[in-house]
């Protein structure tokens, strides 16, 4: 679990390289190389999680940052099914770093397209890690805006504009919609990390 989420900051820090190194020959090379890399590294993490997981129970971590809100920090949870998708995400992110190894060459805006690159992959993980309402949300939030900028990457070309409109009316819909939710399933208490959700009895009528 600690070595996963070590893996995000990694990726964070790759954005910020993509950033700050622009006049580096071989940016887009060293962005795409530490990208495959660390989606490697979360692969065989994830993959080592599911196979050392007893078959009938799962094997479950938990762990609790002091960041985030003052009284809850940053709960993140490792589980048999947030093993598998990060199984399936990150095996996705090598297959894009792999491509991209190539693609860089043909990338006409390659400053529009490397940072948020990593900064998604890095989203994508800490969405699948987040047990308490607050982490996921800035995670999903995150993920958010950096998969609009990839989509506004070529914005001139005809169609996407209007696509990351949508996209971000939709995202913003689909985080409306988890406040809610979240809201909902806390109701009077102030604990929004998911075992405490999990635990409340809601009213019939909301439960339906």
């Amino acid at each position: 679990m600690v070595f996963i989420l070590s893996l995000v900051p990694v990726l964070l820090a790759t954005a910020i390289f993509a950033v700050a190194g622009q006049k580096l020959p071989a940016r887009s090379t060293a962005v795409y190389l530490t990208t495959a890399l660390t989606c490697a590294a979360l692969l065989a993490a994830a993959g080592g999680h599911l196979l050392s997981a007893p078959a009938s129970t799962g094997s479950v971590a938990h762990l609790i940052l002091p960041l985030g809100l003052p009284w809850l920090g940053a709960h993140f949870r490792l589980d048999t099914l947030a093993a598998l998708f990060l199984l399936i995400i990150n095996l996705g992110g090598l297959g894009a770093s792999i491509y991209g190894l190539g693609y860089a060459r043909h990338e006409s805006v390659p400053d529009r397209v490397l940072p948020f690159f990593a900064a998604f992959l890095a989203a994508m993980n800490m969405v699948l890690l987040a047990a308490d309402a607050f982490t996921f949300l800035l995670s999903w939030e995150f993920m958010s805006l950096v998969s609009w900028a990839l989509v506004m990457a070529h914005h001139r070309t005809e169609g996407n504009s209007r696509a990351g409109y949508v996209y971000l009316l939709m995202a913003s819909f689909g985080t409306l919609c988890l406040l809610l939710a979240f809201g909902l399933l806390a109701g009077g208490s102030a604990d929004y990390d998911f075992a405490t959700l999990r635990s409340h009895q809601l009213e019939p009528a909301l439960a339906a």
